[in-house]
């Protein structure tokens, strides 16, 4: 009993040794092709950025993409997908991390598909996009795009809220007049 209980062990070790880890990757923004912007700069108040990542072997992978937004804090936005025309090239998204909360990556007959939106992004904070799975016996690829868009009242908003202040000292002005004459 005890030797096939040892052998059962040291076979399952061996299966564990062989399985393949997946490969953590992180891309920085700039990182071109895994991670860039395509409109706007870091410093811009709206910001579009490309990220994905391809295999040419079956592999698992665990890749991260960062980002800060220097200046404006806002919301985020963005979408997910994979495509694949065989069982080939499936790849399959089993995890989608933004900023540490989970989100669903919903399967179809030729791919994954998500679209995620009002994510807060604070400014100066490190943000992270963390995509995990396992490709096809061919490889595959996967694709998203990410929106930032501050948070930064227009000009009108501004004005309303100064023509505001200026109502709120007509009011008091006027009120420590009232007052003064009743002595």
């Amino acid at each position: 009993m005890v030797v096939r209980t040892g052998i059962g062990f040291a076979f399952a070790a061996t299966a564990l040794a062989v399985a393949p880890a997946a490969s953590a990757t992180t891309f920085p923004i700039g990182t071109i092709p895994n991670f860039y912007i395509a409109s706007g700069t870091p410093f811009s108040k709206s910001i579009t950025a490309i990220f994905g990542n391809g295999f040419n072997t079956q592999t698992p992978f665990d890749d991260s993409f960062t980002f800060t937004i220097p200046f404006y804090s806002g919301v985020g936005s963005g979408s997910l997908s994979t495509s694949f025309s065989s069982p080939v090239n499936h790849l399959t998204i089993s995890q989608l991390f933004i900023n540490g909360t989970l989100y669903s990556v919903p399967s179809t007959a030729s791919g994954q598909s998500v679209t995620v939106g009002g994510i807060p992004i604070t400014a100066g904070v490190l943000n992270t996009i963390r995509v995990v799975g396992m490709s096809g016996p061919a490889g595959g690829s996967y694709s998203g795009t990410a929106t930032f868009s501050a948070s930064v009242p227009e000009t009108t908003t501004w004005t309303m809220v100064l023509a505001g202040f200026a109502l709120l000292g007509t009011g008091m002005r006027r009120r420590q007049a009232k007052l003064s004459y009743a002595n």
